[in-house]
């Protein structure tokens, strides 16, 4: 959605040359992820009578920036709606990640399945980062005949035990180690070296053919120390150029926060649980992470986390209005009502 608003995102209500000012109908998927700023950026790129569609789950995570857009148009009893039962998602053999899913909603431990959903208590933080790396290098690799590349290691958090910072550490140097013809750059306490997985954390849409938007994630297969940048190539096949002056854009990616996962899928999912990430340990993140997989997850850490994890129904609350103005809206404009909430309504509440 980035790449397709942000360059025509003007002062008019939307710009002749965007694909979007034709469209008869727009469909947003994962809109579960929508903030407030990037919802009015949209609406005012579209044209009056266009339809949205908006597809999402508002059981995940809600959207990193402002606003729970999603639960607000839900919450408007005119705008129409359908509940999708039905999930394509997971592979025919993988049933137990969406029953176990359907379990952690109702606030249930999730229950073992082989081939499917493993479970492993460990206790010791140090435990569980060195069970990760194995499984993550050796054990789902050996036992399903794929690869680790096929493998993303999801985290509470970053900064406490087993998180992202300590594991991409440990599976780096596990997966990735430094060798006389991979050459490598150090930049703040990181190395940047050949082969490595990374994530793009913000929106750079001057670079590439097609610009490139966070949440973008490719692999180091150039480095060059005489004109002083790397070339990420995307998992589009695009190989982009990042200056060394601007990596604090990358993060690697061998292990990811369960937030920055969010819209993605992947073959097998490794979840570590500890209690020290306990303000971030909630039901909503538990669900999260193990959706994102397709075949495979393990779950793996404190019991006492994963319990915590269940209960906490308690997320932080979000003071909104969105729905209210929409309903407001919709009264004082009668047209409203039998045109449908069109991209001038909706851009004129979200403003």
């Amino acid at each position: 959605m980035h790449r397709l608003i942000c360059p025509h995102v003007s002062d008019s209500l939307f710009d002749h040359d965007s694909p979007l000012a034709t469209a008869d109908l727009i469909v947003i998927d994962e809109a579960s992820m929508l903030d407030v700023q990037l919802a009015a950026q949209l609406t005012a790129a579209i044209p009056s009578g266009c339809h949205l569609l908006f597809v999402g789950d508002t059981d995940q995570l809600p959207s990193v920036g402002p606003g729970r857009v999603l639960r607000d148009l839900l919450a408007v009893p005119e705008i129409p709606r359908t509940r999708l039962t039905e999930v394509f998602r997971q592979d025919d053999g993988s049933s137990a990640i969406v029953d176990n899913a359907h379990r952690i909603l109702r606030g249930l431990p999730p229950q073992p399945a082989p081939g499917a959903f493993g479970c492993r208590p460990l206790h010791a933080p140090g435990d569980i980062a060195d069970h990760v790396v194995e499984l993550v290098a050796t054990h789902i690799p050996r036992h399903f005949a794929t690869t680790a590349e096929d493998i993303q290691v999801l985290c509470p958090a970053r900064r406490h035990a087993a998180g992202t910072l300590d594991l991409n550490i440990r599976l780096q140097q596990r997966l990735n180690p430094p060798a006389p013809e991979k050459p490598e750059h150090r930049h703040e306490g990181h190395i940047f070296r050949l082969g490595d997985r990374v994530l793009q954390i913000r929106n750079r849409p001057d670079r590439g053919s097609n610009g490139v938007f966070n949440g973008a994630t490719g692999t180091i297969t150039a480095i060059d120390p005489d004109n002083h940048h790397l070339t990420v190539t995307l998992h589009d096949g695009e190989e982009v150029l990042c200056p060394y002056t601007d990596l604090d854009d990358l993060l690697h990616a061998y292990a990811l926060t369960v937030h920055r996962s969010q819209g993605s899928e992947y073959p097998y999912v490794v979840i570590p649980l500890t209690a020290s990430a306990s303000q971030l340990l909630q039901r909503n993140l538990l669900y999260t992470a193990v959706t994102r997989a397709r075949r495979g997850v393990m779950l793996i850490g404190q019991p006492d986390a994963v319990h915590r994890a269940l209960a906490n129904t308690h997320t932080k609350r979000r003071h909104t209005a969105l729905d209210h103005r929409i309903v407001r809206q919709a009264a004082i404009t009668p047209c409203a009502r039998s045109a449908g909430l069109s991209g001038q309504l909706a851009w004129d509440c979200l403003a």
